[in-house]
């Protein structure tokens, strides 16, 4: 763009704009620079800009206070209807924990959580391996609630429950550690 070619009206707007690219941007500037007319008509165009953006800032109407008071006042006090009421309890802050507290009730309710076919161990397992380890370990002092708890359980399941009879050996031992001392 020399002299002899002139910027159109489009080209000057989108340059006010900064709509141009940077090549062409800087080809339009340096013509401004250059040739008084097109300066001119670019600063026309500006003050154009200007004046329609301080017209429409004069014509802006600013939304009464009055109005605006009532209209909070009625969204205050307006009752909301069964409908509204309901979708609140479908908020994530309430639903998500709802459906947890649902989801943890109905697994811990629920038979397929248990299954009453699992493997059980009777108490008298346990029993039998405590007098089983008693048993073994001469030195050690045997109360009498083992086999009181072992002849419970045989009475309470019908299950045969058998203690080795080692009170000898018990006799034996505490002797043993006597003639020791």
């Amino acid at each position: 763009m020399n002299n002899a070619q002139h910027i159109n009206t489009a080209t000057l707007i989108d340059y006010l704009r900064r709509e141009l690219g940077p090549e062409r941007d800087a080809i339009v500037l340096a013509h401004l620079e250059a040739c008084d007319g097109c300066r001119s008509e670019y600063e026309a165009e500006a003050s154009l800009g200007e004046m329609l953006k301080a017209a429409a800032a004069r014509e802006e109407l600013e939304f009464p206070s009055m109005i605006a008071a009532r209209v909070w006042e009625t969204i205050r006090n307006e009752k909301p209807s069964p409908f509204a009421w309901v979708a609140t309890l479908f908020r994530p802050a309430i639903a998500v924990p709802a459906g947890l507290a649902a989801a943890l009730a109905l697994f811990f309710v629920s038979p397929l959580s248990h299954p009453a076919d699992g493997p059980k161990i009777g108490a008298v397992y346990y029993l039998e391996e405590h007098a089983a380890q008693q048993a073994q370990n001469p030195l050690m002092e045997r109360g009498p609630s083992a086999s009181t708890f072992l002849e419970t359980a045989s009475a309470d399941s019908g299950v045969p429950t058998e203690l080795a009879d080692d009170t000898s050996l018990g006799i034996a031992s505490s002797g043993v550690l006597n003639a020791v001392r």
